[in-house]
């Protein structure tokens, strides 16, 4: 699965010609349209060719500000691709899983936060139609940049997530401790969270990009308390086992805004030490990613 940035005018490849969304609605059930290069399907921000996108991967869609055929504000939302087919001089492309950031991010705004990024400072560069091609380390940079705003918005209605994280907080620390007392045993379900996580993170350790299927676990962030609102695919990283026990007691966490492994001072003189500042592409939730942190936070102070 790759990612890329669809770097697009409102009023002639969006849904309805709608550059600002005021909800999921205005965009969920429309195609988009994106400018197609026959020979240079997608860059990379070093100049050389990436590759032609297809269904299942992941694009964050940024309409232009205040150009002749558009009037977006940036960044605005995040999906994968459902279906994509390619015409004269540009792709349709069918979405699922669209999510709008809680607040948009203009370039104006990017440049600001990261002014050194060679994503940020190359798009500021090309400020025309293009499919930008995103590294690892650029994912990085665009979820960093998006934590930093507020992280994703609602799907539909109440952050259910949030929800839980409130209505179950007794469980949640019970969870905890049964985690500590390695208590927890294989659970209905558990195939098929695994299975969404496999799916979700391209069949890699987040953290280290391992792909032995036989090492690879799926993490709950929110620990299972039984509630079904945690059973939600960006509520789970896919881990190497030993990365995965090490998550699982906050020894190992990533940073919200930048998207950075924590590594806490207790494996310093491990080998676990290197993955510390390392950039990681986790497409988590935010509340689920806030929640790890800080537990992560608490435990390092002590």
């Amino acid at each position: 699965m790759n990612t890329f940035i669809l770097k697009i005018n409102g009023d002639t490849r969006c849904p309805g010609g709608i550059n600002v969304p005021t909800s999921i609605d205005d965009w969920k059930s429309g195609e988009f349209f994106a400018k197609r290069i026959a020979s240079s399907p997608s860059k990379y921000v070093d100049g050389t060719v990436g590759p032609e996108p297809v269904a299942r991967d992941q694009i964050y869609l940024w309409v232009n500000e205040h150009s002749e055929k558009s009037r977006g504000v940036g960044l605005t939302a995040v999906a994968l691709i459902k279906s994509i087919s390619a015409e004269a001089d540009s792709y349709r492309i069918a979405t699922s899983d669209l999510v709008l950031l809680e607040k948009a991010i203009s370039m104006d705004r990017a440049h600001a936060t990261l002014p050194s990024s060679p994503l940020v400072v190359e798009m500021k560069r090309y400020r025309h139609e293009r499919i930008w091609a995103l590294s690892e380390n650029d994912v990085g940079t665009v979820e960093g940049l998006i934590d930093g705003a507020g992280g994703l918005g609602e799907r539909t209605g109440k952050d259910s997530l949030l929800e839980a994280l409130r209505d179950e907080a007794q469980n949640i620390e019970t969870a905890l401790q049964e985690r500590k007392a390695a208590l927890i045993k294989p659970r209905p379900g558990q195939a098929a969270f695994r299975q969404a996580a496999i799916e979700r993170h391209d069949g890699r350790c987040v953290f280290t990009r391992t792909n032995i299927p036989d090492v690879l676990e799926a993490a709950h962030v929110i620990p299972h308390t039984g509630a079904v609102e945690f059973e939600r695919a960006d509520n789970s990283l896919l881990l190497r086992r030993d990365i995965h026990a090490l998550f699982d007691l906050f020894l190992l966490s990533i940073d919200a805004e930048s998207g950075q492994v924590l590594v806490s001072p207790k494996l310093d003189r491990s080998l676990y030490a290197k993955l510390r500042g390392r950039v990681v592409r986790h497409r988590l939730a935010h509340a689920a990613l806030d929640f790890h942190a800080n537990q992560f936070a608490k435990l390092s102070q002590l």
